[in-house]
């Protein structure tokens, strides 16, 4: 075909002059068959020259912006017309070059060649028009000053709000996140935040183009290209397919500097699939994320995941009256409505919605009921259910299972705010029947417990609670926002009028009760509870076929029970009386031949428990803390029980029945804390109890516990160990403590009983305090390998920890937390030499340094070669201290990770380190009373804000040296006055209240 093309311009030559006007038009169609091939490659040009240019203008308009300077329009608009025609330009030479052959062949397709050749011919005018409009004398201008716009919320969420907007806005702004997920549970204000930022961003001009897109629940790809589309202008034809539009997506998104926004994210969704290229720090485009799920950013694998937290008090009440109005403030009303605030726990949507259902509400009685039907976790209030209670309910809705959904259901049988300890409820739903699925023991059961909680928690339906102090031991907790502990009490009373057999749950928790409810509101509930009241007896006989779970626990003043008050509960299996003063437990108790559980913790008056032995299914017995002086009759029939806590039973000695209890065929679990005069000899028989995985107990005589090697070999094999040992010598009492896991605690002692060492290898955690005989660790080298927690406490022999020349190079190999107190001549971590490469040290995380006054520097400069993994330093009151980092010579990007430094108190140190040094993760920095530091350490530029403080005398601030103007401008929004004639008190303060804690509770600093 182009072999003719010369002929056909020769004919045509002749024939213009005469019919120029009829003959022109068909001119030009025939060169579109002609001149095809030729037409393509001159577009291919084309457009590689427009890209060029574009290139080119995209660098200068990055760098005006990166000085503070904007866009000019006319440029953007421009960027963006290229952008579109690329999209349109590739596909024609896509087609060309996939249809050349039947282009050229003996059987041309003449007429899809014509559309073709047409089609380029047009696309060529219009890359090189571009090519011509891109001759730019300025590509951006100084910014115009924007006028202050009115907030997106109210008010009285200005703190809040504003604090986590900039934490976004950093981040977004960071050049090492490429996506950011904003979470935290629904009607927070994910999404009203992440509003502010998209108005702010467009207004800045910061990206090229700010992409918002409403993803939900029901999640469609192909609406989500639409979305998308229509912000950049890309008209899709209605046959165009998914894989078509991710094409063309893709070709304009890999030009632009973009931010797309998905909001209220569900589920993993591939970003390659829907066609939006993956942001890097060339392309310098960012994603962001909201969700209810803490799983979908580890899904969606972002850079860094920021939480939304509840408002203040303050901010709640403030924003509460934004909403009602003056009405709320009235002196008659007030009390009420502040009550009423606190029921919405600090949630947006919720103090919304009840502020506007209380709007002009000038009746205390209305305020009241309201405040009632808040408590009852009810949706009287006008707007609870819809507004409220529906849009929650889809988190629960969206949990993968009914075992998740029943575990989430089942914390609302606990008082509001309260920090349930995980370790009852894998006491609870492990013995419960059918609870959690598809386990074989105890361990795997809490194993399962735990993952259930994490997922319940990443779906932000639960909080990490504080720990609690339970006999000699700490335990994690969880805690359950008020409202959605209303919500699932609310779904709870939906299942049940939607199933005969639903999941019914009466629940009256810490509501001052003194008589329980009347046996008619008894019947037919699955759970009640009652816990947290003022029951004093229970002279009722409540039918109750059909009940599984009765709490009736911290009822302090509850001392009798009707003898017949279980007859009805056939199908009962977890009873809970712990912190009552019930003296003894009633005869019907034996009719619960289904029952699981039974837990009297702390049941100080109670002296009797008759026909235990009848409970043949009892899988969970607690007794801890009681008055009973001798274990129940027949305990030795419960062939069932994996769970047997005698802790804190004062009386209980010398009446303990060693054989029955190491003759319990299923026992999984013993406990028996702080007992006195247990043999030790006599425990190690414990060795033949093959199915325990969890000990704790106390023990005096070690020497009798650890001598026998078939012990060892059965401690070998436990999971966890808590066992507190005490035994009596010539000077002093002294003290060996197992703690919580695998912790080993060592106090008191000079001269450690023989068989010592072989323990400490089975412990990943070792506590040494008050062992004023030992003068560094290096006795333990052989069985401190597998050690990830070191503690050292009040040893005043110890003058090192390690002498590098006595011990192996896999010491420490695995530990990750170091924690070193009132160590009156500790002069060095190490001694001898360094670490060696790939040994020790290499997986520590934290190093905490406390009242040392002789140690004059935390680390040699060689060491920190092999501490990439350090994310925590924290130094206080060692007075003595000079240097952090000893030496000249650090090794390239030192500390990668650390996040937190802490310096208090180093009344000598000069200096952190001699060269200088880059913290390029840090998050929080302290620094107080360190009048001799000249120089404070550099931060990555891309760090925006450090938390934390600085305090110190005016002088010594003025005095400081810096290096950076963005590390004295960072370190200037952080610093405090501080003044010289408080130091010294606050000095002796902190060490008192260290001293006193210490002693008290034994607390891990």
């Amino acid at each position: 075909m182009e072999l003719l093309s010369p002929v056909v311009d020769i004919v045509l030559f002749f024939v213009k002059p005469v019919s120029r006007f009829c003959v022109k038009p068909v001119y030009q169609r025939i060169r579109y068959l002609t001149h095809l091939n030729n037409n393509v490659e001159t577009l291919k040009q084309e457009k590689e020259e427009l890209q060029n240019k574009r290139n080119e203008i995209q660098a200068d308009v990055n760098h005006a912006v990166s000085v503070g300077k904007r866009r000019i329009p006319v440029v953007e608009n421009w960027l963006t017309e290229v952008s579109k025609i690329e999209t349109e330009v590739d596909p024609m030479i896509l087609e060309f070059e996939e249809r050349r052959t039947c282009f050229n062949g003996c059987c041309t397709d003449y007429f899809s060649r014509y559309k073709l050749g047409k089609r380029v011919v047009k696309k060529l005018e219009d890359v090189k028009n571009l090519k011509v409009k891109g001759a730019f004398g300025e590509v951006a201008e100084s910014p115009r000053p924007v006028p202050e716009r009115q907030p997106s919320i109210p008010r009285g969420q200005q703190n809040t709000f504003n604090k986590t907007k900039e934490e976004i806005l950093q981040c977004l702004r960071d050049e090492e996140n490429g996506v950011v997920g904003v979470y935290g549970m629904g009607g927070i204000g994910k999404t009203t935040l992440m509003g502010a930022i998209n108005d702010s961003l467009i207004r800045t001009g910061e990206f090229g183009v700010v992409i918002w897109v409403t993803v939900s629940k029901d999640l469609n790809l192909g609406l989500i290209q639409e979305q998308i589309g229509k912000k950049l202008e890309i008209r899709f034809d209605s046959n165009e397919d998914m894989e078509e539009k991710r094409h063309k997506l893709y070709a304009r998104l890999k030009n632009v500097n973009y931010l797309l926004i998905l909001d209220d994210l569900w589920e993993k969704i591939s970003l390659k699939q829907v066609g939006i290229p993956k942001p890097d720090k060339i392309n310098r485009c960012k994603i962001a994320i909201t969700t209810r799920s803490f799983a979908v950013c580890n899904d969606m694998d972002v850079d860094k995941a920021i939480k939304v937290g509840a408002l203040t008090e303050e901010e709640a009440w403030n924003f509460f009256c934004e909403t009602c109005g003056d009405v709320a403030q009235s002196s008659e009303i007030r009390t009420v409505a502040e009550e009423v605030v606190k029921e919405c726990g600090g949630l947006p949507l919720a103090i919304k919605t009840v502020g506007g259902a209380m709007k002009r509400k000038d009746r205390k009685e209305l305020w009241e009921d309201a405040l009632r039907a808040l408590k009852g976790s009810s949706p009287e209030v006008p707007g609870m259910e819809r507004q409220v209670f529906l849009p929650l309910k889809l988190s629960y809705d969206y949990l993968e299972n009914e075992e998740i959904k029943s575990c989430f259901l089942y914390c609302s049988l606990f008082p509001e705010d309260y920090h349930i300890p995980i370790d009852w409820l894998v006491r609870y739903w492990a013995t419960e029947e059918g609870f959690i699925k598809n386990v074989n023991n105890l361990e795997e059961a809490s194993n399962k417990v735990h993952r259930i909680l994490e997922r319940i928690k990443d779906a932000c339906l639960l909080d990490k609670g504080h720990l609690i102090a339970t006999f000699s031991n700490y335990d994690d907790t969880v805690k359950m926002h008020d409202l959605l502990r209303d919500l699932a009490i609310w779904i709870t009373s939906q299942l049940s009028s939607s199933s005969k057999d639903g999941s019914k749950f009466f629940v009256k928790t810490g509501e001052g009760l003194v008589q329980p409810p009347e046996e008619k509101m008894w019947g037919g509930m699955v759970r009640i509870s009652l816990m947290r009241n003022k029951i004093e007896h229970l002279q009722i006989t409540p039918d109750c076929p059909h009940l599984v779970s009765l709490f009736l626990n911290d009822n302090y003043q509850l001392r009798t029970i009707h003898g017949g008050f279980f007859e009805l509960m056939p199908n009962l299996q977890i009873l809970d009386l712990s912190y009552t003063c019930i003296e003894s437990l009633p005869v019907s108790l034996s009719l619960l031949m289904n029952l699981r559980a039974l837990v009297l913790t702390n049941c100080r008056h109670l002296v009797e428990v008759s026909q235990l032995g009848k409970l043949e299914e009892l899988q969970l017995l607690d007794l801890s803390g009681s008055g009973l002086k001798s274990l129940p009759q027949g305990i030795a029939s419960l062939i069932k029980l994996k769970w047997l806590d005698l802790s804190s039973m004062e009386d209980l000695i010398p009446n303990i029945p060693w054989d029955m209890i190491f003759g319990l065929p299923s026992l999984e679990v013993l406990r028996m804390m702080e007992l006195k005069h247990v043999d030790g000899a006599t425990f190690s028989k414990a060795a033949t109890m093959t199915r325990l995985t969890s000990l704790r107990i106390q023990l005096y005589h070690l020497n009798g516990f650890i001598a026998h090697d078939m012990f060892h070999r059965w401690f070998s094999g436990l999971r966890r160990f808590h066992v507190q040992g005490e035994y009596q010598k010539r000077k002093g009492f002294e003290s060996f403590v197992l703690e919580t896991g695998k912790h080993i605690s060592i106090r008191g002692c000079d001269n450690f009983p023989c068989g010592i060492e072989g323990l400490i290898k089975h412990a990943t955690s070792l506590r040494l305090e008050n062992c004023k005989g030992l003068t560094d660790l290096s006795k333990f080298q052989g069985d401190l390998k597998s050690l990830t927690y070191l503690q050292v406490i009040k040893c005043s022999g110890v003058e090192c920890i390690i002498d590098c020349r006595e011990v192996g190079d896999d010491v420490f190999q695995c530990l990750q937390w170091l924690s070193l107190s009132d160590l009156p001549n500790l002069e060095k971590v190490f001694d001898g030499g360094a670490p060696q490469p790939n040994t020790r040290l290499q997986n520590l995380r934290k190093i905490y340094v406390f009242r040392c006054p002789k140690i004059r520097c935390l680390f040699s400069s060689n060491m920190v070669e092999y501490l990439h993994q350090l994310e925590e330093i924290r130094v206080q009151f060692c007075y003595e201290m000079e240097e952090i980092i000893e030496g000249d010579m650090l090794p390239h990007n030192s500390f990668p990770r650390l996040r937190i430094l802490q310096l208090a108190g180093l009344s000598k140190l000069v200096s952190i380190c001699r060269q200088r040094l880059i913290f390029k993760s840090l998050e929080e920095m302290e620094v107080t009373y360190c009048p001799m530091l000249k120089k404070l350490p550099l931060f990555s530029s891309s760090i925006h804000q450090i938390k934390g403080e600085i305090e110190g005398e005016r002088e010594w601030w003025e005095g400081l040296e810096w290096e950076d103007e963005n590390t004295k401008s960072l370190c200037s929004t952080i610093y405090n006055l501080q003044r010289s004639f408080l130091i010294e008190k606050v000095n002796r303060f902190l060490s008192l209240t260290h001293v006193l804690i210490c002693d008290k509770y034994h607390l891990n600093f």
